[in-house]
Parts: C-alpha cells; structure tokens; sequence
C-alpha cells in the first residue's frame, strides 16, 4: 500500500534534505512537500493524504496552528511535528493536536519507522466511524479531583516528582500524554520510558505542567454529550486503578511491575474514548450486553466489528508509547493472538482485569465479563498461582476501599 505523505517546513534547505534523505522511500510513497502552512492547506484541499508531517516555527502560520486546521478538516490523518530541540516549549502547543514528536536532525531511519508504524495501526481496527474519532481526539477526559491535585502539587514549591508522579498514576488520560511526550523522538532517548516516576523526573514538573494545562483537562466534559446510564466514569477510573495496582503485584522485578501498573491504569482507555465520543454507539453495545449476557468487547465486536481494546491500542500507538504497552492494550480481551510463552504485561493485564471484574461482580454475573482461559494460563504454566492472584485482588480491594472512605 502507498503511502502519502506531506511534508511542511518553510526552510527550503530542510525540505531539500528531506527528499534527498527519503529518496529511497519514493517507490512505497508518494511525498509533496510545502513551504508554508498555506500552501500544504491548498494542496491538503485538492488531494487526500495519509500522514502530515511539519514544523513548528514557521512565519505566518506555525505548526501548532496548521495541525489543529488539519485536525479539524481531516480528521483521520496522522499528525506529526518535526522540530527542533531548543523549541521544546514552543512545540508544547501542539500537544493538544499531534500524534507525534520528532526532533531534527533526526536519526536515520526514525522518520521512515514513526510514519511506517503510525500507518500501520490503521490495520488495527475496520470501523470508519472509530478511526474517525480516534483521529481527532485531541484531549482524553480527566477526572476534575485529580486534575486540581496535580494543579496543585504542580504550583507548590515543595513538591517533589514521586509526589507528582503518585497523582499522575491516579489518572489513565493524564498519564498517558506525559508518556507519549517522554516518548516522542523529540527527546532523543536511548530506550522507551514507561514508568511515570521516570517521566516527570525526566521532563522536570514545570513541562509536566505546560503538558497538563496543554490538554485542557478539567474542561473536557465541555461540548461533549454524556456517557448512557449504565456507564460511569468513576466505575471506570477506580477499575483501572485497582487493575494496575493487581498486574504490578504480579511481579517482582522493579521494572516489570511499572511496566504492568501502567498497562493496566491504560487497558480500557478505548472505554474511556468510546464513552466521550461515541455515547450514542455505547449505548447500543450495552443494549447487546444486557439483552444477550455477553461481555463488553463481544458486544461491540458485534455492533461494529472492533472492541474498546483495538481502539485504545491504536491510539496509544498514535501517541508513541512504547510497543509492549500498545500491544498489550490491544490484546487485554484475546492475548492468545500474540505468540509467547512467558507470562508478561500482555497476561497480566489479561489475568487482572477478570479476576477484579470476578471480585467485584456478584459469582451469577461473572459470565457477562467471560472467564479466564486456563489453556492459556497452562500455557504460560500459571494456572497454580491463581488463589494467591485471587487474594491479592481482595487484599488490594480492601485497601482500596479504605481509601475511599
């Protein structure tokens, strides 16, 4: 399949760099090549394109601006900024707005496999209404509790980043963009950070701040239609939440644990976009839940033929964060479709998120979220590790629940 593909710099010296440098590509894509914002809108507006790729200081119209017109006018296409690396704060702008960051110069091969990967995870899902909507998100709802919390340890002179960090874990939208800046090229980092803790310590609690105002989450609710009865927010955030806490107490090993507790504060955030976006075809899928007893994911499989965890899979992806989180995401419902036979975040989540719905759900109502598949688990060779799962979900329940009270 061929690729389109736009690029935006007014520097006439870059975009001459970018043909030479990408001149290999031309027999998988077709490129054009603007020198303003302007003229990549009149070239936008004669032909379809697949991927935008632009920088962010430009005159008259900058990067920022030019995503956004993008964004609103062609939704479904791949947003990325390409600038340089002093320009942080500038191209903080365009958080709201890109899918990507990448800093120039930038390393061989990292323009070909962001624009390769960012069109691939089209094949991700089938539904033109979801990728739709997907592609023009440009905030995730937050919590307005969490969000004062981090405001104010933000603006506190005393705040250290584990404290900033503990709030930022209590909140899966929040979380995941300070993941996908710390992960966008534009930091040149040697390895994919996904421990939050490593994020804010790295991009300093000022940035966090400008990412976090960037989103305007407090405001996100606003023009948005409200999720159908049957679906709450708080159900949602305090689920996520407690299933982080349980695949991160899975394991031993320091770095596998965040990497587990970040998968599962993430694995329903298609949930969290459907529930924004799409209420009225939310509603229809718990119309299928309660008629037939089937679990979410089987519902919406059956109403437009991908479920919640291929869509949040697919925008993370969009949003740069590190693969084995994507893929986990994407696969929390059917991890049988990756071929492993460690247990990993992937089954962890998997694992976790049944056993909290099992806890949670009165035993009669436990089929409606499907049950785990002990062939799978004996694959991985687990299955006897089941009860001490079961008890650290209920002793993680209770603490939980205290701390509510």
């Amino acid at each position: 399949m061929t690729r389109r593909i736009l690029f935006v710099d007014d520097e006439p010296q870059i975009l001459e760099g970018l043909r030479h440098r990408l001149h290999r590509q031309r027999k998988l894509w077709d490129m054009r090549f603007a020198d303003s914002g302007q003229a990549a809108l009149e070239i936008l507006a004669k032909e379809p394109f697949d991927v935008i790729v632009t920088d962010m200081r430009m005159p008259q119209m900058d990067g920022a601006t030019l995503l956004k017109i993008v964004q609103e006018r062609h939704p479904r296409m791949v947003r990325i900024v390409l600038s340089g690396h002093s320009e942080l704060e500038t191209s903080l702008r365009a958080v709201p707005v890109a899918h990507q960051f990448l800093s120039k110069p930038s390393e061989p091969g990292t323009i070909e496999n962001i624009v390769e990967r960012a069109c691939n995870l089209q094949l991700l899902i089938n539904d033109d209404i979801v990728k739709q909507t997907v592609a023009k998100i440009d905030k995730l709802p937050s919590l307005p509790r969490v969000y004062s919390q981090l405001m104010v340890a933000l603006t506190s002179e005393n705040s250290s980043t584990d404290e900033v960090a503990e709030i930022l874990k209590q909140d899966m939208a929040i979380c995941a963009k300070i993941l996908q800046v710390v992960n966008s090229a534009f930091f040149r980092l040697p390895r994919s950070i996904s421990k939050i803790e490593e994020a804010v310590r790295y991009l300093g609690l000022t940035t966090v701040k400008h990412v976090a105002l960037a989103v305007e989450v407090f405001q996100q609710h606003n023009g948005h239609s409200r999720p159908p009865l049957g679906f709450s927010m708080d159900v949602l955030q305090q689920h996520s939440l407690m299933v982080g806490e349980v695949a991160s107490a899975f394991f031993s090993d320091k770095q596998t644990k965040e990497d587990a507790f970040v998968v599962g504060l993430l694995h329903d955030i298609g949930k969290l976009l459907i529930a924004v976006e799409l209420p009225e075809h939310l509603a229809t899928v718990l119309l299928e839940m309660n008629a037939t007893g089937c679990s979410m994911n089987v519902a919406e499989e059956r109403v437009w033929g991908v479920s919640h965890a291929e869509v949040g899979g697919y925008l993370l992806g969009l949003w740069g964060l590190p693969y084995s989180v994507i893929e986990a995401v994407a696969n929390h419902h059917v991890p049988c479709r990756v071929d492993t036979i460690d247990f990993g975040i992937l089954a962890a989540a998997y694992v976790a998120d049944l056993l909290v719905h099992e806890h949670v759900m009165p035993r009669s109502s436990t089929e409606s979220y499907g049950a785990l598949d002990l062939g799978y688990l004996e694959k991985l060779c687990v299955v006897d590790k089941l009860e001490g799962w079961r008890e650290i979900v209920q002793r993680l329940a209770l603490r939980q629940q205290d701390a509510r009270q």
